[in-house]
């Protein structure tokens, strides 16, 4: 399986449906967030009480999604730490995906490439053996 397989089955759909969420027009619920991000409702309360938030909007939906316990909300959480949303580095890729440096190395010098963003990032992604 590549990484690429995996980002496609496990990541994208997710991130597609919080994209889908963030724009509806829904009441945002405890519940509805505990489904989208992957985490129990308890996780979302002591996260609540713990950031001072006192209603759930899309504004504090980030806030909930940076603090979660998730694969999808340490995804999140990691690329706001490496504040580069436009061009990655093999490190960052690292990072933020959480594959191992060597992996994306080796695929990186295989597209010979090590600047990544939205167009090439899937090809990148291909080349990377799980």
């Amino acid at each position: 399986m590549t990484y690429l397989q995996h980002y496609e089955e496990m990541i994208e759909p997710q991130l597609q449906q919080i994209d889908v969420f963030i724009k509806a027009q829904d009441p945002i619920t405890v519940n509805s967030l505990a489904q989208l991000l992957s985490i129990s409702e308890l996780e979302i309360h002591s996260i609540v009480s713990e950031e001072n938030i006192t209603q759930l909007n899309k504004m504090t939906f980030f806030m909930i999604m940076k603090k979660g316990s998730s694969p999808i909300c340490k995804l999140f959480n990691r690329e706001l730490e490496r504040k580069t949303f436009n061009n990655y580095s093999i490190e960052d890729v690292s990072y933020i995906y959480d594959i191992p440096v060597n992996k994306v190395l080796e695929a990186s010098n295989t597209i010979e490439t090590d600047i990544f963003n939205s167009s090439n990032i899937r090809t990148l992604f291909s080349y990377i053996k799980l």
